[in-house]
């Protein structure tokens, strides 16, 4: 059931320029809550709304005329997604868990939109980079990095390590990385065998080495050892 994924899957569609919000919060914010595949932008269909996500994760995604997808970006809980942000018609959103959403007043809040834009144009370059010129052990530690960034569900200090819930199976990190589904599940294992990860159910993840997961992401090799997908190490530089 990791293997699958929820992109491109007949799911319920709810237009995010139709979004009814349902729940206050506290100030007055009112909140829509939306569940696990539901399509919020449909690819090739014009939204007008934008909106911020309160709680959850959002997969922006293209799918081309074959049924290959292309994952563009993963959002978590304060990013900002719609037709202020890019061209609604170029891009699929889906929730990938329940995710609480609010719209928001574009020109109230104006420098926000701003400041997202930027971060947008900031991980469009990252990811164009991932894909062009990394190799699949450090795409797979960056999207690690990436996704502990914006899910982290607990920290120990004292043993320097972060859990989070990865709301994206196997076959979704393939898709966001430009690798197979195999290569992914290697890298994944390879990592748990070398000490960087940790898992015993595959949607819960916790980073035990973040220092030698960023060398390994960046390209540079850890105490003169490089982690390869088999699993082995390399004295050879990267």
């Amino acid at each position: 059931m990791f293997n699958g994924t929820l992109l491109g899957a007949s799911s319920p569609v709810l237009p995010i320029d139709c979004l009814k919000l349902n729940r206050e919060a506290s100030g007055g914010t009112r909140l829509r809550l939306v569940t696990p595949g539901t399509n919020i932008i449909l690819q090739g269909i014009r939204r007008d709304a934008t909106v911020r996500i309160v709680e959850g994760c959002i997969c922006l995604f293209h799918q081309l005329a074959d049924g290959r997808r292309q994952i563009l970006d993963v959002l978590g809980a304060g990013r900002v997604f719609g037709n202020a942000l890019a061209y609604t018609t170029r891009y699929s959103a889906v929730a990938l868990t329940f995710t609480h959403l609010e719209t928001i007043d574009v020109d109230a809040e104006r420098d926000g939109v701003e400041d997202e834009l930027r971060l947008m144009l900031h991980r469009s370059h990252a990811h164009a980079i991932l894909l062009g010129r990394k190799t699949a052990a450090e795409k797979v530690a960056t999207a690690l990095l990436d996704l502990a960034q914006q899910f982290a569900r607990r920290s120990s200090d004292a043993a320097n390590t972060t859990t989070f819930t990865l709301y994206l199976t196997r076959a979704d990190l393939a898709d966001w990385l430009g690798l197979t589904l195999e290569t992914v599940s290697r890298c994944l294992n390879s990592f748990k065998r070398d000490g960087l990860i940790a898992f015993k159910h595959p949607e819960i993840i916790t980073i035990v080495d973040e220092d030698a997961l960023h060398l390994l992401a960046a390209g540079q090799p850890s105490l003169g050892r490089r982690t390869t997908v088999s699993g082995h190490t390399s004295s050879q530089p990267s």
